[in-house]
Formats: C-alpha cells, sequence, structure tokens
C-alpha cells in the first residue's frame, strides 16, 4: 500500500542505516526526519521514498536540503540517498565533525550518499569545505567530489561544471594558525586528474 504525506516524516526504519560520513557520535543514534512544500510518498513494501518541494533531511547535526530527494533502503538496512537542487538552487550539505567546533559543508547540483560504502558524492558545481569555529579551514571545488570517510580522502575531478574557469579543479588548504582568516587565493591551481573520477554509487 502507498500512502502520501505532507509535512514531517520521521523514519524510524531508516535511522540506524543513515551514519554518515563525518557524523558526530550522536547522528546515527538519532531519528531521521523529512519535511518538505510538496508532499511525497513512501513505500513501505520496497522501504522507498521519494519527497519533492523544498525538501530538508535531517538526522542528529546533518542536514540535507534539496529540490528533490529519494531514499532507498537495502536488504542490509544501508541506505541510499539522492538529493537533487533546482536551477540556480544546488543542494546544500552540513553536518558537524566529532572534532569540536568542525564542521563539513557542501554544495552541488545534486548529492549521492551511500551508507554502504560511507561515501558522499557531490556532483555538477561541487564545493566542500571544512569549517572551523564556523571559518573556512579547507575547501574543495570540482565538477565531482567524493568523500570517503573511511579512507579520510576526497576525489575530484574537473569538467565543464566545475565553479573554476575552464573547469578546473582548485583546493585551498589553509594552515592551522590560519584558519580564523578569510580564504586567500592558492599561488597555484591544481589540475583536473581523470585517474580520481569516481565512479556513481550503486542503487
Amino acid at each position: 500500500m502507498r500512502s502520501a504525506w505532507n509535512g514531517v516524516v520521521a523514519l524510524g526504519l531508516l535511522t540506524a542505516a543513515l551514519s554518515t560520513a563525518w557524523a558526530a557520535q550522536g547522528d546515527r543514534t538519532r531519528p531521521m526526519a523529512i519535511e518538505n512544500e510538496g508532499g511525497g510518498v513512501y513505500n513501505a513494501q520496497t522501504r522507498r521514498t521519494e519527497f519533492s518541494g523544498k525538501v530538508l533531511l535531517t538526522q542528529g547535526t546533518l542536514q540535507m536540503r534539496a529540490n528533490r530527494l529519494e531514499a532507498q533502503q537495502r536488504d542490509d538496512g544501508s541506505v541510499f540517498v539522492l538529493a537533487q537542487g533546482a536551477p540556480a538552487e544546488p543542494v546544500r550539505f552540513e553536518q558537524a565533525r566529532d572534532v569540536p567546533g568542525e564542521r563539513i559543508a557542501g554544495q552541488a547540483e545534486r548529492i549521492e550518499y551511500d551508507s554502504a560504502a560511507d561515501t558522499v558524492r557531490f556532483v555538477g558545481g561541487a564545493t566542500v569545505r571544512r569549517l572551523r569555529q564556523g571559518q573556512v579551514a579547507d575547501e574543495v571545488t570540482g565538477a565531482v567530489i567524493v568523500y570517503n570517510s573511511r579512507a579520510e580522502t576526497f576525489a575530484v575531478e574537473g569538467g565543464q561544471t566545475a565553479p573554476q574557469p575552464n573547469g578546473r579543479v582548485r583546493v585551498i588548504l589553509m594552515p592551522r594558525d590560519a584558519a580564523s582568516a578569510p580564504a586567500a587565493e592558492p599561488s597555484v591551481r591544481l589540475q583536473p586528474t581523470p585517474a580520481l573520477s569516481p565512479g556513481s554509487a550503486p542503487r
């Protein structure tokens, strides 16, 4: 049976599965909620959720804002989430790190989260920042950025949808003592590295 709701939806069956990359210690034990303005559908048989119209997903300190969001729970309990933005309105992702005072904030035209692989994939005009006390500590921009929380690595790919001119990728690494100062233009621009191109996350 398919049921549709408007407003706020708490999906208890997804709570244990959606413990995302960079999660604060308590996030994985918190209920996940989805709220929006346009309504949506949750299918209990297929364990698939679809919402559209300014969607907000929250779980503890994790927040994801999108124009459309789909979540699929797998048989092993893991979850694949696909969040899509609207023209001139990218998907926004934010979550506190376990390090006190630090947060990860990112945006892209599309964000894919795979709890089984512990990866978050930012696609199209992607920017990911590590914030320390609200100031930019590190910043990565490119056409595609994949963060792997197990390996603690970023894979970044250049391309036409990269925010930088000519589809370049860019990485800014701020010294710890300078993290409280505004990020400056780097003297060297990193070039696209095709070998780092990630594959699409499985659905």
